[in-house]
């Protein structure tokens, strides 16, 4: 999958995030949604930037380092966490903690792979010279993402 992609109604506020790419234009109340650009840093950074641990093969996300408020007027709506081809959405409501909890497995698809003096593969380098060891496979690049309903899209690489 792509880098995620978020959209919002310059009108309504509806939000979409787009997991198929067609090329064509998204439109809600008669005009072209605006695209959601995310926040890595600002003044604000302790109250906005997601914050993330793993835990037990838990990824324990917290927005902001210090807490950020959960009323009506002032909230964060919704934590993402974006891992390979998996987007998964936990949505928040005033009152709640700034937290989500997602499964999170980084690297497990890998295989170490040795390669002997003519770069054949070969099971293990007791018997023949290793060139180099690589991994094989792709790794994981994963992105938390916390929408603000005030201050917008925020976003932190793991």
């Amino acid at each position: 999958m792509k880098s995620a992609v978020f959209y919002q109604c310059k009108h309504c506020g509806n939000l979409v995030a787009l997991i198929g790419f067609g090329g064509g234009t998204l439109v809600c109340c008669g005009d072209p949604m605006v695209q959601l650009q995310a926040n890595v840093t600002d003044a604000a950074h302790e109250k906005h930037v997601p914050v993330a641990h793993v835990e037990n093969g838990r990824l324990i996300v917290e927005v902001g380092s210090v807490a950020h408020p959960m009323t009506a007027e002032h909230y964060i709506e919704w934590i993402a966490l974006e891992d390979g081809d998996r987007l998964e959405i936990v949505k928040l409501h005033p009152g709640d903690k700034p937290r989500a909890e997602f499964t999170y497995h980084p690297g497990e698809a890998h295989e170490e792979i040795f390669a002997g003096e003519n770069d054949e593969i070969v099971p293990n380098c007791e018997a023949n010279p290793c060139n180099f060891v690589y991994r094989e496979g792709e790794t994981s690049h994963a992105v938390v993402y916390a929408f603000c309903n005030l201050h917008g899209l925020w976003k932190a690489e793991l």
